[in-house]
């Protein structure tokens, strides 16, 4: 029997899937431990990989408004949704993903609602294209986690 889509987004709550006393992750931080954790371990990888690419990339989005609009949608929708389907923070695999949501949304809105020469003002401040390697360590590092608790941990 196939599981409806109700009954495999149960929350942590739902006294099936608890075993031994422990609480068991929700299908749902699962899932979005999943997806988030292998997309950003992949992302900072490549980021890795072909360094000179992101350095041209980052600045180029600023240069090109309708990119940076779009970018800022598409980060918003997602963090949204991931904000409003898993407000959860009972642990810390749920915490992170919840985080990460909560972190897209306001970066989306900020990608948004920032004009261009506040962005050009951050990336300069940054000193982004030649800090770029520390700024892929925190998303590889919670991609790394996510990837872990999602598909290895028993919890």
């Amino acid at each position: 029997m196939i599981p409806s889509a109700t009954e495999r987004f149960e929350s942590c709550a739902d006294p099936n899937i608890r075993g031994n006393n422990m609480l068991t992750m929700s299908p749902l931080t699962r899932y979005l431990s999943r997806l988030l954790g292998v997309f950003l371990l992949v992302t900072a990888i490549s980021e890795w990989m072909y360094p000179g690419l992101l350095t041209v990339v980052a600045p180029a989005m600023v240069d090109q408004p309708g990119l940076l609009w779009m970018s800022g949608m598409l980060t918003f929708v997602s963090g949204l949704a991931v904000v409003l389907g898993h407000n959860v923070w009972d642990d810390s695999a749920s915490a992170v993903v919840s985080l990460l949501g909560w972190i897209a949304t306001i970066k989306g809105a900020a990608l948004l609602l920032i004009p261009v020469a506040g962005w050009k003002a951050l990336l300069g401040a940054m000193h982004y294209p030649s800090h770029f390697g520390v700024y892929t360590i925190i998303p590889a590092v919670a991609g790394a986690y996510l990837t872990y608790a999602g598909f290895i941990r028993q919890r």
